[in-house]
C-alpha cells in the first residue's frame, strides 16, 4: 500500500507540474496573432504521415546518417509509448494491457517484438548520438548539457524497461535474452522505480527544454504553411503597429515554432548568409528568442504584473540585432532543411517592416531604392517613358492599343525594362514568343515595379502603394494571363496580388519556353555536340513556387547537357540578390554570388544559365570579380533557347 501511494503521488505531482507548464505555453499562442492555417486537411494530415511520422526531412539524403539516427529513436519513443501505457496501467491493476495488446494476444506477441527490437535500436543510436555530440562535434549542433541529459533520460527509460522484461521472466525477446535476470526481484523493484522517475521527470522537463519538440512538432507539421510565395498583409488603415515588436505581434504559428525548434542546425548549415560569414544565423534567432520568450511568459500572459523598471522584451535591436535581420535573402532555404517546417521569413520581414515603417532605421541603401519606386515606379529611377525602349524595332504591341485581341501580357518587370544584361532577355523572350506565334502585348509606360523589393525590405505601405497601381491598370485591361520573365514578378503576381483583389494565370517564361518546345511551335538548331550548362536555380522560382524542371527541359530541348552543381533544385544556393539585397551593400564575409560562382565553377560546364534577371547580374559580377569570364559565361534559359531558334520553314 505505501508503494502505490507513492506511485500516486509521484504521478498526481508530474501530472500537475506538466499541465501547469503546457497552459501557460498554450496561454502563450492564444494571446498571439491569428493565422488561418485550418484548411486543406487532406494535404495536412498527408504531411502528418509522410513528414511526422514518416520523417521524410529527417531522412534528407544532406543529413542521411543523423537523420537514421533521430528516425530511429523517434519510431522507437512510438514503439515504447504504448508500453508506456501498460506500465503506468500495471501500477493501478497488476496486468493492465491494451485491448489485443495483451501478451498472450497474436497482436501483443508481435508488439512485444517490436518494442524490444526499437528499445535496442534506441539504446544503440543514443550511444551514437552521445558519441556524435562529444568527440565529432558537427559544427551545426548546439552542444549544451540538456541534450545530454534528455539523451540519457532515454537511455534509461529502455535500459530499465529491458532489465524489468528480463527479471519479470516476460516472454518477450527481451525476457528470453535476459532470462539470467530472471526472479531477482530487488533489481526488478530498483528497476521500475528508476523508470517511473525518468519518465515522470521528463514529463516535466520537456516543456522547460529544447526537447519540447517532443510534443510540439506534430502540430508544427500539421499547420505548416501550404503556400509559400506570399508574406502576411497588414492593414494599413486599422493597424496601431506595422510589424513585429514584441512576442504577441507574432503569430501564433510563429510562437508555436520557437517552441519547436530542436536546435539541430540543418537552417544553419543552408543559410547563405550564414555559409559565408553574415551575422545571420535561423538557429540562433529561435534560440535568441526563446531564451528571450519563456522568463517573460508570465508578464506576457498576464499572469504576473511587469515589476517596476522592468520592460517585456523587443525583438528587433534588442532580441534579434538588425544586422542579422537585414542579412537575410528570403530565399527559403532554412524553411526547406527545417525537419519541423519551422518558418522563419515571416518573422524576419515583420521584424524588418518595425524597423522601416515605425523606426525609420534601414541600410542607407535603401533609401535611393525606396525613394525611385515612390516616384518612378522602379528601383533605378528611371523614367517610365522608357520602359519600352527595349521593345523598338520589334513590332510589339502595347496592351493599350490591343487590349482586346491578345491572349498573354508579357511582364517585363524592371529589369527587363532598364538593365542592359535584362533587355536581352526580353528580346529574346519577345522572339520566341513570336516565333511560336503566341499572342501577347506588353504594358509599356503603364507597368510599374510589382513592389517585391518594397515588401521583402520591410517597405509594406510603398508595396500595397506599388501593387494597388498595377492591380487597377492590369483590371483595366481586362489582363488574366501573364507571362512573367522575373522570378521575383512571377511569385508577387501570382501569390501576393491575390491579396489585393488581383487573380490571374501567371506563368514564368521558363515554363512557357518549355511548354512552346514541346508542343513542337518552335524548332531549335541543336547545341555544338558536347556543350554543357549548369542551371542556377533562382530561389523565388524554385522554393518559393517548385518551379525546377521546366528550365532544365528548355536546355535539354536545346541539345545541351545540363549538370548539376553541388548544391541544385530544393538544396540549390541562394545568389545573393533575394529579400531586397539587390539593392544592399555586401560588406560581411565572402558575397554570396562569388560563393555561388564557385560552385558553379566546380562543375564540368562552360555556361551557367538562370531564369532571374537578379540572378544573372549577380552571377555574372561573380564571375568577372573571381577573373572567370574567358572560361564561363552567363545567360538566361531565354537567351540559349533564342540562339537557337530555328526560324519558320528552315529546314
Amino acid at each position: 500500500m505505501p508503494a502505490f501511494i507513492v506511485f500516486c503521488a509521484m504521478l498526481a505531482a508530474s501530472l500537475a507540474a506538466f499541465a501547469y507548464l503546457i497552459e501557460g505555453r498554450v496561454a502563450m499562442l492564444r494571446a498571439a496573432g491569428s493565422i488561418d492555417r485550418f484548411d486543406r486537411w487532406g494535404e495536412r494530415l498527408r504531411g502528418v504521415l509522410t513528414q511526422f511520422l514518416g520523417q521524410r526531412r529527417i531522412l534528407s539524403p544532406q543529413h542521411l546518417a543523423a537523420g537514421v539516427m533521430h528516425a530511429l529513436i523517434f519510431w522507437g519513443f512510438l514503439a515504447v509509448g504504448l508500453n508506456t501505457i501498460h506500465f503506468v496501467g500495471a501500477g493501478f491493476h497488476a496486468g493492465f494491457h491494451l485491448p489485443l495488446l495483451g501478451p498472450d494476444d497474436p497482436l501483443g506477441r508481435v508488439y512485444l517484438v517490436i518494442r524490444d527490437v526499437f528499445e535496442v535500436f534506441v539504446i544503440v543510436m543514443v550511444g551514437v548520438a552521445g558519441f556524435r555530440r562529444a568527440y565529432v562535434r558537427p559544427r551545426r549542433l548546439t552542444r549544451s548539457w540538456d541534450a545530454v541529459l534528455i539523451l540519457s533520460m532515454i537511455g534509461a527509460l529502455m535500459v530499465t524497461d529491458l532489465v524489468m522484461a528480463g527479471a519479470s521472466g516476460s516472454a518477450s525477446p527481451a525476457g528470453r535474452a535476459l532470462a539470467s535476470l530472471r526472479g531477482h526481484a530487488t533489481l526488478y523493484t530498483v528497476s521500475f522505480w528508476v523508470h517511473l522517475a525518468t519518465l515522470l521527470g521528463f514529463l516535466v522537463y520537456l516543456p522547460v527544454s529544447k526537447h519540447f519538440h517532443v510534443i510540439t512538432s506534430l502540430p508544427s507539421v500539421l499547420f505548416r504553411r501550404l503556400d509559400t510565395g506570399s508574406l502576411p498583409m497588414i492593414d494599413l488603415e486599422n493597424s496601431e503597429k506595422f510589424g513585429i515588436t514584441g512576442f504577441t505581434d507574432m503569430r501564433w504559428k510563429d510562437v508555436l515554432d520557437v517552441y519547436s525548434c530542436t536546435e539541430c542546425g540543418r537552417c544553419q548549415a543552408a543559410c547563405p548568409a550564414y555559409a559565408t560569414g553574415k551575422p545571420l544565423n535561423p538557429k540562433k534567432i529561435n534560440e535568441d528568442m526563446r531564451a528571450a520568450l519563456v522568463p517573460a511568459l508570465p508578464f506576457l500572459i498576464g499572469r504576473k504584473p511587469l515589476p517596476e523598471g522592468a520592460h517585456l522584451p523587443i525583438l528587433p535591436s534588442g532580441t534579434i540585432a538588425d544586422d542579422e535581420i537585414w542579412a537575410c535573402t528570403t530565399c527559403r532555404a532554412c524553411e526547406e532543411a527545417c525537419p519541423l517546417f519551422i518558418e522563419f521569413i515571416d518573422r524576419i520581414v515583420g521584424m524588418r517592416r518595425k524597423l522601416v515603417l515605425e523606426d525609420s532605421s534601414f541600410p542607407p541603401e535603401l533609401a535611393t531604392a525606396f525613394r525611385n519606386l515612390e516616384k518612378a515606379g522602379n528601383p533605378w529611377g528611371q523614367p517610365a517613358e522608357a520602359r519600352a525602349d527595349w521593345a523598338q524595332g520589334l513590332g510589339i504591341p502595347l496592351m493599350a492599343e490591343r487590349a482586346s485581341e491578345v491572349e498573354y501580357l508579357l511582364w517585363v518587370g524592371c529589369a527587363g525594362s532598364y538593365d542592359d544584361r535584362g533587355k536581352k532577355v526580353a528580346r529574346a523572350t519577345a522572339r520566341i514568343l513570336k516565333e511560336a506565334g503566341v499572342s501577347f502585348a506588353i504594358l509599356g509606360s503603364e507597368e510599374t515595379c510589382t513592389g517585391d523589393p518594397a515588401r521583402r525590405s520591410g517597405n509594406e505601405y510603398l508595396f500595397q502603394m506599388l501593387a494597388r497601381q498595377n492591380v487597377e491598370t492590369l483590371a483595366r485591361h481586362g489582363v488574366r494571363k501573364i507571362v512573367a520573365q522575373c522570378p521575383h514578378c512571377f511569385n508577387t503576381l501570382l501569390n501576393e496580388y491575390p491579396q489585393l483583389g488581383g487573380r490571374y494565370e501567371v506563368l514564368h517564361h521558363s515554363q512557357v519556353i518549355a511548354r512552346l518546345i514541346a508542343d513542337k511551335r518552335i524548332a531549335l538548331t541543336p547545341s555544338t555536340a558536347g556543350e554543357t550548362v549548369t542551371f542556377h536555380d533562382s530561389c523565388y522560382l524554385g522554393r518559393h513556387n517548385g518551379v525546377y524542371d521546366a528550365p532544365r527541359e528548355a536546355l535539354s530541348s536545346a541539345g545541351l547537357t545540363v549538370v548539376e552543381m553541388p548544391r541544385s533544385r530544393e538544396n540549390g544556393f541562394c545568389c545573393g540578390a533575394g529579400g531586397a539585397r539587390m539593392w544592399m551593400e555586401e560588406r560581411i564575409g565572402t558575397k554570396v554570388n562569388v560563393a555561388r560562382v564557385d560552385e558553379a565553377a566546380s562543375t564540368p560546364a562552360s555556361l551557367v544559365a538562370s531564369a532571374c534577371p537578379f540572378c544573372m547580374t549577380m552571377l555574372t559580377d561573380g564571375v568577372n570579380e573571381t577573373g572567370r569570364a574567358e572560361s564561363l559565361r552567363v545567360q538566361d534559359v531565354a537567351q540559349v533557347v533564342a540562339d537557337r531558334l530555328r526560324p519558320s520553314g528552315a529546314s
